[in-house]
């Protein structure tokens, strides 16, 4: 038997199945399966973390939604990462408070904080759904800095900016750091878990487009991967009927939606209430 785990955010799924180690599984061949070394650990935590990045993006933002580069001038550079992330804060607050004036969609976002790269200045990457105006909106908000970039989610993708912007915890080690901050009430991916047979293969559906697939085996385990985006869904369509209607002796083709259809109310003085009845 072989688990499989499927993981899905949004339109995007993961889907694996994998041997483990069997109940009656000797030592030698749950050795074999669990044995690894330091070097492929510290790789599966970097992986696991860019996947983790790219399944929340998935789960919360749109093709079209928001990447914002915000970096410091040298008047204010910061003290630590902690100043940034107060700065930060404040600047979310403002945006929350305006949207809300305005009727607009709750702000959501995740950021991650960076400087190690490059000439090492602190700036951060800001995943921000879009409304409307937003970099400007920002630009006036971000006081502690002149460059300001924006992006688009669709130009590199959800893989592509996970990989981006989880570059640091290859290139630092940064393990067991927390690498990337995100907005309260974000939607998270949903895993389930099943038991199949040895035989199963994980598939995409139909429609689906199939992103990255693959696996491997050896004398006493085997793993199959594949990563798909589920098609858009289409906006749903009320079927229409026709009926046709009389007007002073001519027929008129009418068309309607289908659906219930509320009896009118009779007038306050015909309704016939306990009163009325008496």
């Amino acid at each position: 038997m072989k688990r499989r785990k499927t993981t899905r955010a949004g339109r995007l799924v993961w889907d694996i199945a994998y041997t483990v180690p069997r109940p009656n599984a000797s030592k030698e061949e749950r050795k074999r399966i669990r044995e690894v070394t330091a070097e492929q650990i510290a790789r599966t935590n970097c992986n696991n973390a860019q996947r983790k990045l790219e399944m929340l993006m998935a789960a919360n933002f749109e093709p079209e939604d928001l990447m914002i580069t915000a970096t410091y001038r040298d008047a204010d550079l910061p003290e630590s990462a902690e100043v940034t992330r107060r700065r930060l804060g404040k600047v979310f607050a403002q945006l929350r408070a305006y949207r809300k004036a305005r009727g607009l969609p709750d702000l959501k976002y995740i950021y991650v904080l960076e400087g190690r790269h490059g000439d090492h200045r602190p700036h951060a990457h800001i995943i921000l759904n879009a409304v409307g105006g937003d970099l400007e909106l920002f630009k006036s908000l971000w006081i502690w800095g002149d460059d300001v970039q924006l992006s688009y989610i669709r130009e590199r993708g959800y893989d592509g900016w996970a990989g981006y912007l989880t570059k640091e915890r290859r290139e630092a080690s940064l393990n067991g750091k927390k690498q990337f901050v995100g907005s309260r009430g974000l939607e998270q991916p949903v895993t389930t878990y099943e038991w199949v047979d040895d035989g199963a293969s994980v598939d995409a559906p139909p429609g689906a487009q199939v992103l990255d697939e693959g696996g491997g085996r050896n004398e006493t385990a085997s793993c199959r991967y594949i990563k798909y985006l589920l098609p858009r869904r289409e906006p749903k369509l009320y079927k229409q009927r026709a009926r046709t209607r009389v007007v002073a002796g001519l027929e008129c083709p009418l068309t309607s939606h289908t659906g219930m259809e509320k009896k009118p109310r009779p007038p306050r003085q015909t309704r016939k209430t306990a009163y009325n009845r008496r």
